[in-house]
């Protein structure tokens, strides 16, 4: 089995989602009238940490124009998408090598109505299917942790970038301690997993001709965070969210939250800018 066709085992393992998410929205949103939409999705499909707050984090980051074309790379069920297209008033194309994941993105994009401004395409993101200088960002969030080729993905970024754009990005890296603990959300084993320390994912950024705007190692305000969202919450069961989905997912999550605490893995935030011509 190659690398993708296991990557793609591993996220479509439990599959389709959209219809399960419909139904937990239906059935969380009680007694509310009126048609869906995207914020009432948020809880249950966005999957990288921090969810819909790391989104607005690197949206803010990013501050995406009216009428932007976004590439998200690694865009899942299309999540972050929809948040941007709601708040931004943008276009994103929502790239994902798992099939699965881009016909759930087309199903709940058309549920709340962003059918036109949520375009999802399954295709490999070494090798992307558009022209050069096609977009206005190119943002990817907890994607580049499968894929080994980052040569490959980083120039690609840059290729289909326009001139002055804007790279965005959110990224689970690795951590000097040793690698992280198996299974993660985005990895049943080592051999699906494709992380390179904080400094050589800069490096082959920078290598690919994009210029850093900035570098944010995030990894202590979100463990921060998530300290003190148990902290608040006492004995009380967790919130909605995407552990309905997946059997398992807070084991997954545990054992992220241990190889961040130990150092055995790092969670980057950063942007970079195409030069003009």
């Amino acid at each position: 089995m190659t690398q993708g066709n296991k990557i793609t085992a591993h996220y479509r393992r439990e599959g389709p989602l959209s219809e399960r998410i419909l139904e937990l929205v239906r059935t969380h949103r009680g007694e509310i009238e009126g048609p869906l939409c995207a914020p009432d999705l948020a809880r249950f499909d966005q999957f990288h940490m921090g969810g819909p707050r790391s989104t607005a984090h690197l949206a803010k980051l990013a501050h995406p124009r009216a009428g932007d074309l976004v590439l998200d790379i690694g865009a899942g069920i299309g999540g972050p998408a929809r948040q941007l297209v709601q708040n931004y008033e943008v276009t994103v194309v929502a790239l994902d090598l798992t099939e699965s994941f881009c016909i759930d993105a087309a199903a709940l994009s058309q549920a709340v109505g962003m059918k036109r401004a949520v375009l999802p395409c399954c295709s490999d993101a070494t090798r992307l299917p558009f022209r050069d200088d096609s977009f206005d960002i190119v943002w990817t969030q907890h994607a580049a942790m499968n894929i080994s080729n980052k040569v490959g993905l980083y120039e690609e970024v840059a290729r289909v970038l326009k001139p002055g754009s804007l790279f965005a990005l959110h990224d689970i890296m690795a951590g000097p301690a040793g690698p992280p603990y198996y299974p993660t959300p985005w990895a049943g084993s080592e051999q699906q997993s494709a992380l390179l320390p904080p400094e050589d994912v800069r490096q082959l950024i920078r290598a690919s001709g994009l210029v850093e705007v900035q570098w944010n190692d995030e990894t202590d305000a979100l463990l921060e965070a998530q300290r003190a969202e148990r902290e608040a919450r006492k004995d009380a069961p967790p919130d909605p969210g995407p552990h309905l989905l997946y059997p398992g997912f807070l084991d997954l999550a545990r054992n992220l939250q241990r190889s961040l605490r130990e150092d055995r893995a790092r969670v980057v935030t950063a942007l970079f800018r195409k030069g003009t011509l």
